[in-house]
């Protein structure tokens, strides 16, 4: 009789930062019934990886989730896996927080639930060559990795009905094949297509192995299958298909210790970097993507994709720090804060108060903000997802507070150091103080890219510029119905009508002190809808040269002479932190220097993320007339302000400009059009606030003005 071996596993994850109500909806819809599924099939077995973060609310949620594991455990229906504790990517943090990730969910799973795991699941899949040795370090025996990634090496299907072995500096592991065909068969296709895809692969010595691991989501979660799993019975009729071959003998249930124990591998190999398939398409530039889609869908049309797979080579995960710039920031960000913490933990310091204990919080912090998900883009929102990213943010500027605090910083201590901070090959300049952090960058327009209010651990300029995604073609063909039986990968939804509309895109990043010359014409409605005319071209964006010496300095002065359409114009500005610490001092001065009068508005870009564009606690305020309590996604003018204020209730964080005159100040939101697993959707991202200031100026006269940008935590 023909047989093989199969494993079937699950992956459960939610990423730090996300809502409460989603982690219920979750556990509801997918983890608890498909461990509830389990119990009632005691020959099904599999393996089963939870993450950090997950495991982390369920412990304040549902306790019983834990009790129902241990029933599966005792009754050898679970293996568990480890991984990176709250599902980082491995490959690209430093090694040394590689090894405390991975130990923290070992010790983890050890103490809760008595199971040294010996096999890891790898966040996305993701693999570089190097991860054998890291891994191996950790006590990491093998690791589950699709097919796909084999294919790139040169093997072909029939070769991976096993596993092999790979090492780097003399350090070793096993490496799994996932498939990918059962990927999208389980549970998208009858059970009878996967079982009968099983008995193909099944042969006379029993030794074939094909491997079935993937999200746990997708049984319950993703749009439409709860219904299909569990109200229509594809789960109950799944498990007794394969309960009734393990009957008849041609399939045996496995875990890969079991196998790995009864098996050896089939011999060596060297994976290059990969992901899944879909990854190498959703972490490519947009144009090179939608053109990878169409050539991967007319090979698929002409039945040719298995054939031309392994030659399909598309991105790789680390191509996201280059498609996103927000990404990549958020990245450099968490280095430094690795990077101090690191400083940290090398010294001695007897004489700091509670050094281990508040070191520890910072590195907790630390792993939370090593969480994936905010940090790249594909089918699900993750990056394009402002709560995610201020998660990350949050967790980083915790972090930083503490070690603040260990190195027994003052509230007089001030500091502004020049350094690569981005990696792009020029230097920036970062501000700081025990509450305030801002840093420049003198190359893109002597914008800042990041405000931090320590109080609040809020980074104020966390957004996202309007940028194309290659499935920004595909809105118009959207339709709002879920289909049933098909994978989230295959389905294109939309969850609003009329998206196509927002379909803008920026000619330059998001921050702040973002210097725009503009003519009369110019209005809100024009700069939201990305049809204005940038007179000051010479300056968006453009390199600023940094004014004197920073030695001993803690005001940055930047200047840019260039070209307002006949005029030749010198821009200086300065930045300051505020005397009470909690803010910036700003201040604009234009010079002409052409024989023609200046005539021009001046308005730098401010964009301020407070999560919720209609969210009644979040709101624009004047102390002095006009706006009350109006909303953050709304678009106007505001005429003669002195104060002008945005309020983020729920996350106790107000701003405020404090003009020395009566200014005019414009405002509109920044949306985006992104895809997640429900479908195309618009997303808010920030609020845009424009001062501005209409200028006269005379051959060699100057303009200035000065104005603070001062932060508030709210009680």
């Amino acid at each position: 009789m023909n047989k093989i071996n199969f494993i079937l596993g699950v992956h459960n994850h939610q990423p730090v930062g996300n809502f409460d109500h989603v982690f219920e909806e979750a556990y509801q819809k997918s983890y608890l019934p498909l461990l509830n599924a389990l119990l009632e099939f005691p020959s099904i077995k599999m393996m089963y990886h939870t993450t950090g973060p997950l495991y982390d609310w369920l412990e304040s949620n549902h306790s019983e989730y834990f009790d129902l594991v241990k029933v599966l455990l005792s009754r050898e229906q679970l293996e568990m896996m480890t991984g990176g504790y709250h599902e980082p990517i491995l490959a690209i943090i430093p090694d040394r927080d590689k090894l405390a990730q991975i130990g923290k969910m070992t010790r983890y799973l050890e103490t809760k639930f008595g199971q040294k795991p010996c096999g890891m699941w790898i966040a996305e899949r993701i693999w570089e060559p190097h991860l054998a040795k890291s891994l191996a370090q950790a006590g990491v025996e093998f690791v589950t990795l699709d097919d796909y990634h084999f294919f790139s090496a040169g093997l072909d299907p029939e070769s991976l009905l096993g596993y092999y072995r790979s090492d780097e500096q003399g350090y070793s592991l096993n490496l799994f094949p996932i498939s990918k065909k059962l990927r999208y068969l389980i549970p998208f296709a009858q059970p009878e297509d996967s079982l009968g895809y099983l008995r193909e692969k099944a042969d006379e010595s029993g030794n074939n192995l094909l491997v079935m691991a993937d999200d746990g989501e997708k049984f319950g979660l993703w749009p439409g299958t709860h219904e299909w799993i569990y109200e229509k019975g594809w789960l109950k009729r799944f498990f007794q298909a394969l309960d009734q071959a393990m009957q008849e003998g041609w399939l045996r249930l496995t875990t890969i210790a079991q196998y790995s124990a009864e098996h050896a591998p089939r011999g060596r190999v060297y994976l290059p970097t990969a992901s899944y398939f879909e990854m190498s398409e959703w972490s490519l530039p947009a144009a090179s993507g939608a053109k990878f889609h169409h050539i991967a869908h007319e090979f698929e049309n002409q039945g040719r994709m298995e054939e031309l797979t392994p030659y399909l080579k598309g991105g790789f995960w680390r191509n996201f720090l280059a498609k996103y710039e927000e990404s990549n920031w958020m990245y450099r960000k968490m280095l430094w804060v690795s990077g101090k913490i690191a400083d940290l933990d090398s010294c001695i310091m007897v004489d700091a108060p509670d050094f281990s204990g508040k070191l520890s919080l910072a590195q907790n912090h630390l792993y939370r903000a090593q969480c994936n998900c905010a940090y790249w883009h594909g089918v699900f929102g993750g990056l394009y997802l402002p709560h995610l990213r201020h998660a990350i943010y949050q967790n980083l500027l915790a972090a930083e507070e503490l070690i603040n605090q260990i190195e027994e910083v003052d509230h007089q201590f001030e500091e502004l150091k020049q350094l690569d901070f981005d990696a792009d090959g020029s230097d920036e300049l970062y501000l700081r103080n025990f509450n305030v952090g801002v840093i420049l960058s003198p190359r893109q327009g002597g914008a800042a890219l990041e405000l931090d209010f320590l109080p609040a651990h809020f980074n104020l300029l966390n957004t996202l510029r309007r940028q194309p995604e290659a499935y920004h073609e595909q809105v118009n063909k959207a339709g709002g119905e879920v289909q049933e039986g098909k994978s989230i990968h295959d389905q294109v939804r939309i969850k609003e009508a009329g998206l196509e509309s927002y379909l803008v895109y920026d000619q330059h990043p998001r921050g702040a002190l973002i210097d725009h010359f503009l003519s009369e014409k110019e209005s809100p409605q024009s700069l939201k809808a990305g049809v204005y005319y940038e007179l000051g071209a010479d300056f968006v964006n453009q390199p600023y040269q940094v004014v004197e010496s920073l030695s001993n300095r803690t005001v940055i002065e930047l200047l840019r002479i260039g070209k307002i359409v006949d005029n030749e114009v010198e821009l200086r500005k300065t930045v300051a932190l505020s005397k009470d610490g909690k803010g910036l001092d700003i201040g604009y001065a234009i010079s002409n220097r052409s024989a023609i009068p200046l005539t021009i508005r001046l308005a730098p870009e401010f964009n301020f993320a407070l999560l919720a564009g209609d969210y009644p606690p979040d709101y624009y305020y004047q102390d002095d007339q006009g706006l009350d309590h109006t909303a953050l996604n709304s678009m106007g003018v505001s005429v003669g302000v002195r104060r002008f204020s945005l309020y983020d209730k729920y996350d106790k964080v107000a701003i405020h400009f404090q003009f020395e005159a009566p200014t005019e100040v414009w405002r509109y939101p920044v949306e985006t059009v992104s895809l997640s697993e429900g479908g195309f959707e618009r997303v808010f991202q920030s609020s845009c606030v424009l001062p501005g200031w209409n200028l006269n100026v005379g051959k060699g006269e100057e303009f200035s003005v000065r104005f603070k940008l001062l932060m508030e935590k709210l009680d």
